[in-house]
């Protein structure tokens, strides 16, 4: 079904929740399009479509969607932040998803959602939401922000390749769900929170409430060298790090990497 903006506009629009709507029934990349025209965009706007046929995620992998089945966009934010709270806007950014999917999904049965660090959710150990965060004006006190969130709803069936780690909500509530209520609960969410991003000790202490890394033995890959080894968790640090302990008992910082949880079977 093709998104109903009507009733976007109605919620998010008319209530002042949002400046604009930009829509396409099939794009490229949400946040490819945002970066192109970033200079275009004004604060509290929406870059959506209902067909991504080119999304990324970190490091430039692919985000596959299925036509008119899940939630992709790419939301505009114009937020004062200094270079070393940009961190914030991720962290936020996946709390509120967290918050919206919780309140979702809470009359479909039990469940086992968790935030992923740094920007990913998983539902039942596998993941269901990624976000990518780019940020323009970095020089300047006032900078833009062009979160593009990808969020698997009603897609049941995955590439081979990442099914054993994807799913959707449809797929483990067993209910079909409302892509538009999930994007207006979302950003009304953002927007009614925003007072975290100047609390960055009490955000930072809420997304790992809602996060069950700390204390898990995961595998972490390091980027830079592609190195993978098994550490323990130890904390996320409030500036974003993912403190860790490797088998000598060092403990180790890092900002980039990627991590699997090593789940006792």
């Amino acid at each position: 079904m093709i998104m109903n903006t009507n009733l976007l506009s109605k919620y998010l629009v008319d209530s002042k929740y949002l400046s604009g709507i930009i829509y396409f029934e099939e794009l490229y990349s949400t946040n490819a399009y945002s970066k192109k025209i970033y200079h275009e965009l004004k604060d509290n706007t929406i870059v959506l479509t209902s067909y991504q046929t080119n999304g990324t995620g970190r490091f430039g992998r692919p985000w596959q969607t299925n036509r008119n089945e899940n939630l992709t966009f790419s939301l505009i934010k114009d937020y004062g932040l200094r270079i070393d709270e940009i961190h914030l806007m991720n962290f936020y950014t996946s709390y509120i998803l967290y918050l919206t999917l919780n309140e979702t999904s809470k009359d479909c049965s039990e469940h086992d959602l968790y935030l992923k660090w740094p920007n990913d959710l998983l539902l039942n150990r596998k993941k269901i939401a990624g976000i990518l965060l780019d940020v323009k004006d970095m020089n300047s006190d006032m900078k833009k922000f062009i979160i593009g969130i990808g969020l698997n709803v009603n897609q049941e069936i995955f590439p081979e390749d990442i099914n054993s780690k994807a799913t959707s909500m449809k797929n483990e509530f067993k209910c079909e769900f409302m892509i538009e209520m999930i994007l207006i609960n979302f950003i009304k969410l953002f927007n009614e929170n925003l007072c975290l991003l100047n609390q960055g000790d009490i955000l930072m202490k809420l997304w790992k409430s809602k996060s069950n890394v700390i204390g898990k033995k995961v595998k972490f890959k390091q980027l830079d060298d592609g190195r993978e080894a098994e550490v323990v968790v130890m904390d996320i640090d409030n500036d974003g790090g993912l403190i860790v302990s490797d088998v000598s008992g060092k403990t180790c910082k890092f900002y980039s990497g990627e991590i699997s949880i090593l789940y006792d079977e």
